[in-house]
Protein backbone atom coordinates (compact mmCIF):
# COMPACT_ATOMS: atom_id res chain seq x y z
CA UNK A 1 0.00 0.00 0.00
CA UNK A 2 1.44 3.37 -1.08
CA UNK A 3 2.11 5.93 1.62
CA UNK A 4 1.16 9.55 0.77
CA UNK A 5 3.65 12.31 1.67
CA UNK A 6 2.91 16.01 2.05
CA UNK A 7 4.54 18.21 -0.65
CA UNK A 8 7.76 19.95 0.43
CA UNK A 9 8.25 23.68 -0.05
CA UNK A 10 11.20 24.75 -2.18
CA UNK A 11 11.46 28.12 -0.41
CA UNK A 12 14.15 28.70 2.18
CA UNK A 13 12.84 28.26 5.68
CA UNK A 14 12.98 31.33 7.91
CA UNK A 15 14.54 30.61 11.24
CA UNK A 16 14.32 32.63 14.39
CA UNK A 17 18.04 33.34 14.24
CA UNK A 18 17.65 35.21 10.94
CA UNK A 19 15.13 37.57 12.54
CA UNK A 20 16.76 39.02 15.64
CA UNK A 21 13.84 41.36 16.26
CA UNK A 22 11.46 38.48 16.52
CA UNK A 23 12.52 37.76 20.08
CA UNK A 24 12.15 41.40 21.18
CA UNK A 25 8.99 42.42 22.84
CA UNK A 26 7.01 45.52 22.01
CA UNK A 27 8.23 47.21 25.17
CA UNK A 28 11.86 46.72 24.17
CA UNK A 29 11.28 48.14 20.71
CA UNK A 30 9.50 51.14 22.17
CA UNK A 31 12.44 51.67 24.52
CA UNK A 32 14.91 51.70 21.61
CA UNK A 33 12.84 54.27 19.72
CA UNK A 34 12.57 56.45 22.82
CA UNK A 35 16.33 56.29 23.40
CA UNK A 36 17.01 57.22 19.77
CA UNK A 37 14.86 60.34 19.97
CA UNK A 38 16.30 61.23 23.38
CA UNK A 39 19.84 61.05 22.01
CA UNK A 40 18.81 63.16 19.03
CA UNK A 41 17.29 65.82 21.29
CA UNK A 42 20.38 65.79 23.49
CA UNK A 43 22.57 66.25 20.42
CA UNK A 44 20.49 69.25 19.38
CA UNK A 45 20.84 70.74 22.85
CA UNK A 46 24.60 70.24 22.84
CA UNK A 47 24.98 71.95 19.46
CA UNK A 48 22.70 74.81 20.52
CA UNK A 49 24.78 75.29 23.67
CA UNK A 50 27.98 75.28 21.60
CA UNK A 51 26.53 77.95 19.30
CA UNK A 52 25.51 80.06 22.30
CA UNK A 53 29.00 79.86 23.80
CA UNK A 54 30.58 80.77 20.47
CA UNK A 55 28.19 83.69 20.06
CA UNK A 56 29.10 85.08 23.48
CA UNK A 57 32.80 84.71 22.73
CA UNK A 58 32.60 86.31 19.27
CA UNK A 59 30.89 89.39 20.67
CA UNK A 60 34.22 90.38 22.26
CA UNK A 61 36.27 89.86 19.09
CA UNK A 62 38.79 90.88 17.90
CA UNK A 63 41.05 89.99 20.80
CA UNK A 64 44.20 91.40 19.18
CA UNK A 65 43.79 95.22 19.08
CA UNK A 66 46.96 95.73 17.04
CA UNK A 67 45.36 94.19 13.94
CA UNK A 68 42.72 95.63 11.63
CA UNK A 69 39.82 94.20 9.65
CA UNK A 70 41.77 94.02 6.34
CA UNK A 71 44.68 92.34 8.15
CA UNK A 72 43.23 90.40 11.10
CA UNK A 73 45.14 88.38 13.65
CA UNK A 74 45.86 84.80 12.50
CA UNK A 75 44.73 83.43 15.88
CA UNK A 76 41.46 85.38 15.79
CA UNK A 77 40.88 84.31 12.21
CA UNK A 78 41.39 80.63 13.00
CA UNK A 79 39.07 80.70 16.04
CA UNK A 80 36.46 82.69 14.14
CA UNK A 81 36.31 80.14 11.34
CA UNK A 82 36.17 77.22 13.77
CA UNK A 83 33.34 78.71 15.83
CA UNK A 84 31.24 79.51 12.77
CA UNK A 85 31.00 75.91 11.51
CA UNK A 86 27.77 74.98 13.37
CA UNK A 87 26.23 78.41 12.71
CA UNK A 88 23.25 78.91 10.44
CA UNK A 89 22.42 82.18 8.71
CA UNK A 90 19.95 83.07 11.48
CA UNK A 91 22.61 82.42 14.15
CA UNK A 92 24.97 84.70 12.27
CA UNK A 93 22.32 87.43 12.12
CA UNK A 94 21.89 87.11 15.90
CA UNK A 95 25.65 87.56 16.32
CA UNK A 96 25.60 90.77 14.26
CA UNK A 97 22.68 92.11 16.27
CA UNK A 98 24.38 91.35 19.60
CA UNK A 99 27.54 93.14 18.47
CA UNK A 100 25.50 96.18 17.43
CA UNK A 101 23.90 96.26 20.87
CA UNK A 102 27.41 96.47 22.32
CA UNK A 103 28.20 99.34 19.90
CA UNK A 104 30.51 97.25 17.73
CA UNK A 105 30.74 96.72 14.01
CA UNK A 106 28.82 93.69 12.80
CA UNK A 107 31.94 92.20 11.24
CA UNK A 108 33.54 90.04 13.93
CA UNK A 109 37.16 90.85 13.07
CA UNK A 110 36.62 94.63 13.05
CA UNK A 111 37.60 96.59 16.16
CA UNK A 112 35.64 99.74 15.24
CA UNK A 113 32.19 100.81 16.41
CA UNK A 114 29.19 100.67 14.15
CA UNK A 115 28.07 103.95 12.63
CA UNK A 116 25.08 105.79 14.07
CA UNK A 117 22.56 107.76 12.07
CA UNK A 118 20.93 110.39 14.25
CA UNK A 119 18.56 111.62 11.56
CA UNK A 120 14.93 110.62 11.56
CA UNK A 121 13.16 108.43 9.06
CA UNK A 122 13.14 104.72 8.42
CA UNK A 123 14.81 104.48 5.01
CA UNK A 124 18.02 105.78 3.50
CA UNK A 125 19.30 106.17 -0.07
CA UNK A 126 22.50 104.22 -0.66
CA UNK A 127 24.81 104.96 -3.58
CA UNK A 128 27.14 102.27 -4.88
CA UNK A 129 28.90 103.43 -8.03
CA UNK A 130 26.18 103.94 -10.62
CA UNK A 131 23.59 101.98 -8.63
CA UNK A 132 21.16 103.66 -6.28
CA UNK A 133 18.95 101.73 -3.89
CA UNK A 134 16.79 102.36 -0.87
CA UNK A 135 17.66 100.48 2.33
CA UNK A 136 16.38 100.53 5.88
CA UNK A 137 18.16 102.74 8.37
CA UNK A 138 18.97 99.83 10.69
CA UNK A 139 20.79 98.04 7.86
CA UNK A 140 23.22 100.93 7.45
CA UNK A 141 23.87 101.04 11.20
CA UNK A 142 25.15 97.46 11.37
CA UNK A 143 28.62 98.27 10.09
CA UNK A 144 31.34 100.86 10.41
CA UNK A 145 31.77 101.09 6.62
CA UNK A 146 30.69 99.53 3.35
CA UNK A 147 33.91 97.50 3.26
CA UNK A 148 33.07 95.75 6.53
CA UNK A 149 29.54 95.15 5.28
CA UNK A 150 30.97 93.32 2.27
CA UNK A 151 33.30 91.29 4.50
CA UNK A 152 30.48 90.23 6.82
CA UNK A 153 28.06 89.36 4.03
CA UNK A 154 30.78 87.40 2.23
CA UNK A 155 30.98 85.15 5.30
CA UNK A 156 27.20 84.92 5.61
CA UNK A 157 26.63 83.50 2.13
CA UNK A 158 28.91 80.56 3.01
CA UNK A 159 26.73 79.46 5.93
CA UNK A 160 23.94 76.93 5.61
CA UNK A 161 20.30 77.41 6.50
CA UNK A 162 20.00 73.79 7.67
CA UNK A 163 20.49 73.11 11.40
CA UNK A 164 23.84 71.68 12.39
CA UNK A 165 22.35 68.39 13.62
CA UNK A 166 20.98 67.70 10.13
CA UNK A 167 24.40 68.02 8.53
CA UNK A 168 27.98 67.21 9.38
CA UNK A 169 28.62 70.73 10.59
CA UNK A 170 31.99 70.25 12.25
CA UNK A 171 33.54 68.62 9.18
CA UNK A 172 32.18 70.93 6.48
CA UNK A 173 34.39 72.97 4.17
CA UNK A 174 36.38 75.74 5.80
CA UNK A 175 35.01 79.28 5.71
CA UNK A 176 36.95 81.84 3.69
CA UNK A 177 37.33 85.55 4.34
CA UNK A 178 36.97 88.23 1.71
CA UNK A 179 40.44 89.74 2.15
CA UNK A 180 42.20 86.83 3.81
CA UNK A 181 45.99 87.24 3.64
CA UNK A 182 47.23 85.12 0.76
CA UNK A 183 50.25 87.15 -0.28
CA UNK A 184 52.85 84.48 0.41
CA UNK A 185 50.91 81.76 -1.38
CA UNK A 186 50.21 83.98 -4.39
CA UNK A 187 53.84 85.08 -4.58
CA UNK A 188 55.03 81.47 -4.52
CA UNK A 189 52.64 80.50 -7.31
CA UNK A 190 53.78 83.44 -9.45
CA UNK A 191 57.42 82.47 -8.99
CA UNK A 192 56.77 78.87 -9.99
CA UNK A 193 54.81 79.96 -13.08
CA UNK A 194 57.62 82.35 -14.03
CA UNK A 195 60.16 79.52 -13.78
CA UNK A 196 57.96 77.26 -15.91
CA UNK A 197 57.62 79.99 -18.55
CA UNK A 198 61.39 80.54 -18.73
CA UNK A 199 62.00 76.80 -19.02
CA UNK A 200 59.40 76.46 -21.78
CA UNK A 201 60.83 79.43 -23.71
CA UNK A 202 64.34 77.97 -23.53
CA UNK A 203 63.16 74.60 -24.83
CA UNK A 204 61.31 76.26 -27.72
CA UNK A 205 64.45 78.16 -28.70
CA UNK A 206 66.51 74.97 -28.65
CA UNK A 207 64.00 73.17 -30.84
CA UNK A 208 63.95 76.06 -33.29
CA UNK A 209 67.76 76.11 -33.40
CA UNK A 210 67.87 72.40 -34.19
CA UNK A 211 65.42 72.91 -37.05
CA UNK A 212 67.73 75.58 -38.50
CA UNK A 213 70.80 73.34 -38.05
CA UNK A 214 72.28 75.95 -35.77
CA UNK A 215 74.28 74.49 -32.90
CA UNK A 216 75.15 77.86 -31.35
CA UNK A 217 72.69 78.87 -28.67
CA UNK A 218 73.01 81.98 -26.60
CA UNK A 219 73.88 81.50 -22.96
CA UNK A 220 71.00 83.78 -22.08
CA UNK A 221 67.65 82.06 -22.12
CA UNK A 222 65.28 83.28 -24.79
CA UNK A 223 67.96 84.69 -27.17
CA UNK A 224 69.47 83.22 -30.36
CA UNK A 225 73.03 83.88 -31.56
CA UNK A 226 72.02 84.99 -35.06
CA UNK A 227 74.05 87.48 -37.13
CA UNK A 228 72.55 89.95 -39.59
CA UNK A 229 74.65 90.41 -42.76
CA UNK A 230 74.15 92.74 -45.72
CA UNK A 231 73.34 91.10 -49.05
CA UNK A 232 75.72 92.53 -51.71
CA UNK A 233 74.59 92.19 -55.35
CA UNK A 234 76.99 90.94 -58.06
CA UNK A 235 75.16 91.96 -61.27
CA UNK A 236 74.92 95.34 -63.02
CA UNK A 237 72.07 97.50 -61.82
CA UNK A 238 69.76 98.61 -64.63
CA UNK A 239 67.48 101.64 -64.53
CA UNK A 240 63.77 100.88 -64.81
CA UNK A 241 62.24 101.39 -68.26
CA UNK A 242 58.62 101.70 -69.29
CA UNK A 243 59.05 100.04 -72.72
CA UNK A 244 56.50 100.15 -75.52
CA UNK A 245 55.60 103.70 -74.56
CA UNK A 246 53.85 104.46 -77.86
CA UNK A 247 51.61 101.41 -77.68
CA UNK A 248 50.72 102.19 -74.09
CA UNK A 249 49.78 105.75 -75.04
CA UNK A 250 47.51 104.52 -77.84
CA UNK A 251 45.78 102.15 -75.46
CA UNK A 252 45.17 104.94 -72.99
CA UNK A 253 43.75 107.18 -75.76
CA UNK A 254 41.16 104.57 -76.77
CA UNK A 255 40.38 103.31 -73.30
CA UNK A 256 37.10 105.25 -73.21
CA UNK A 257 35.93 103.41 -76.37
CA UNK A 258 36.11 99.96 -74.80
CA UNK A 259 32.87 97.99 -74.85
CA UNK A 260 33.05 95.10 -72.44
CA UNK A 261 36.78 94.77 -73.03
CA UNK A 262 36.60 95.08 -76.85
CA UNK A 263 37.84 98.14 -78.75
CA UNK A 264 36.24 98.58 -82.23
CA UNK A 265 38.51 99.88 -85.00
CA UNK A 266 37.48 102.09 -87.98
CA UNK A 267 39.29 102.99 -91.21
CA UNK A 268 39.43 106.45 -92.77
CA UNK A 269 36.35 105.84 -94.96
CA UNK A 270 34.17 105.22 -91.92
CA UNK A 271 33.72 101.51 -92.59
CA UNK A 272 34.35 98.96 -89.85
CA UNK A 273 37.79 97.46 -90.05
CA UNK A 274 37.06 94.38 -88.01
CA UNK A 275 35.50 92.59 -91.02
CA UNK A 276 31.92 92.52 -89.77
CA UNK A 277 29.41 93.80 -92.36
CA UNK A 278 26.12 95.24 -91.36
CA UNK A 279 23.03 94.25 -93.28
CA UNK A 280 21.75 97.11 -95.41
CA UNK A 281 18.20 98.15 -94.86
CA UNK A 282 16.61 97.63 -98.29
CA UNK A 283 13.03 97.20 -97.18
CA UNK A 284 12.12 100.56 -98.76
CA UNK A 285 13.00 99.34 -102.25
CA UNK A 286 10.24 97.92 -104.43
Amino acid sequence: MAVSHAPKSILKKTTAASRPDATKTKAERDMEIALYHANLIQQQKDIAYTILESLEALIEYPLAPSHTAPNPSPVDTKNFKSMLKPFTTSDYDDLIEERNINNKCGYVLCEKANQKDGMGGRFRIAWSGRDTKIVEKRETEKWCSNECAKRALYVRVQLSERPAWERNAFEDAAIDLLDEPQISATKGIEQEMHKMKISADGQDQRNLSLERNNKTISSRSGLLADEIKENFGTGEVKAPSLGRTRELGERLDTLHLNLEGHTPKFDHTGERADGSDEDLDTDWKL
